[in-house]
């Protein structure tokens, strides 16, 4: 018996080795375990918050986009009211150098009608007054009458000028 407890004792130590490396091996792998849990649960609070943060983000690029819509629209409409001003503006401009044309017109026969008026009233003022050289395109320079446009050319002959 004694022998065959020593054979036992045999068998018994490798595997009692065996079982206490087993043991290592298992504190080791649940060291390990734990290890990736901490980490698995680190990542999942960090996709809770990317999750959150894509919410947002999502939320708020709707927000965005809406707005984006919202202003183009704003810009059409304030793009369309441009245009019609412009026209107006346009129409308006033409409608006033059309009403200047006329004044202008009005204004040149008034005066033509005017002058020759006074001409009129300086002939009956003093009756045998030659009036014949007066124009409203004339001037007097150095007591002579001139073209206003050529007053540095000789002056035209009128009844208070002498011919020589």
């Amino acid at each position: 018996m004694a022998q065959a407890q020593a054979e036992l004792l045999n068998e018994v130590v490798p595997l009692r080795t065996k079982i206490a490396n087993l043991e290592a091996v298992a504190e080791t792998s649940k060291a390990y375990q734990k290890k990736l849990k901490d980490q698995c649960v680190d990542r999942e609070q960090k996709l809770g918050k990317y999750e959150v943060a894509l919410a947002n983000k999502t939320d708020e690029c709707s927000r965005l986009t809406a707005e984006n819509a919202s202003l183009q629209a704003k810009v059409q409409e304030l793009t369309s009211a441009l245009a019609y001003k412009d026209q107006e503006i346009i129409m308006q401009a033409a409608s006033f150098k059309v009403a200047e044309e006329k004044l202008v017109e009005e204004a040149a026969s008034g005066f033509a009608e005017g002058f020759a008026e006074a001409l009129v009233q300086a002939a009956c003022a003093n009756p045998g007054i030659d009036v014949s050289g007066c124009s409203p395109l004339n001037k007097v320079v150095d007591g002579k009458i001139v073209a206003m446009e050529a007053s540095n050319e000789q002056p035209l002959p009128s009844a208070s000028q002498p011919n020589t």
